[in-house]
């Protein structure tokens, strides 16, 4: 199912939807199915994968700490911290589950997700995690890393060919102002979708597009913005809106 994006339009580079995107790929998170990871944002709320008095959240990162300071060779041990860390981020401790606005922890976690995952491909694995790799390009999209949002996101459509896992690479290479690569990623989105919805498909991707350039025109904004205040002082990274999260992406003039 794709995502309706009309009339939830949110102001770009201040809102970020980390905790609705666990919406994406529904089982990927949930039940911790479709990876090489084990868990899930399922088994954190229930408390099947930890106990104490602590969150069960932060107590599923401290435990995916340990385990790549025991082993920081270890592939899985970095796919589970990566993972645990985006289920901080996206749990009502990291963002608000009514607008998705981060917290400090959430955006803490965002950027540990992000490390994490740099980290495993660092080890150079033959084959990438497609289901955690989509989780990462969540993060990357949060922080307004599209261009690295758009890398990490071909893995996971790679591993995982969809009219949805094409979908959101489409809207990450809009928002990253790559609209070449955006009509590829919607064409195949397209493709794959049920000619009964096509045209309602068709008719979001118009949508997700000229959000994009939105998105595109208005951190450019930003950005010129930040540098005359900082007189020539790096910006810096931004938080800023996650496309395709479950409708909450766009840009509003």
């Amino acid at each position: 199912m794709l995502f309706d994006l009309k009339g939830r339009r949110k102001r770009v580079v201040q809102v970020t939807y980390v905790a609705l995107a666990i919406i994406f790929g529904g089982s990927l998170v949930l039940f911790g199915t479709g990876s090489s990871v084990s868990g899930g944002l399922i088994d954190a709320i229930t408390g099947n994968n930890s106990g104490g008095d602590n969150s069960v959240f932060d107590d599923q990162v401290n435990t995916s700490r340990k385990a790549v300071r025991a082993n920081p060779k270890s592939e899985r041990a970095w796919l589970e911290l990566t993972r645990a860390e985006f289920n901080l981020a996206a749990s009502p401790e990291g963002s608000d589950p009514n607008d998705g606005t981060l917290t400090d922890k959430g955006k803490t976690a965002v950027l540990e997700t992000v490390a994490s995952w740099e980290r495993y491909l660092k080890l150079k694995p033959k084959k990438p995690d497609g289901a955690t790799a989509q989780f990462a390009a969540l993060a990357y999209a949060s922080t307004q890393g599209y261009a690295d949002a758009v890398k990490t996101q071909r893995i996971a459509t790679e591993a995982r060919p969809s009219s949805n896992s094409y979908y959101q690479l489409a809207q990450f290479a809009y928002a990253a102002g790559d609209v070449k690569a955006g009509d590829a990623a919607a064409a195949q989105a397209i493709k794959r979708t049920p000619k009964d919805l096509r045209n309602s498909v068709k008719s979001q991707i118009a949508e997700i597009k000229k959000q994009g350039a939105q998105l595109v025109k208005a951190i450019k904004a930003q950005k010129k913005a930040q540098k005359k205040a900082a007189k020539g002082q790096p910006a810096g990274t931004g938080f800023g809106p996650i496309p395709g999260a479950t409708g909450a992406a766009g840009a509003s003039p």
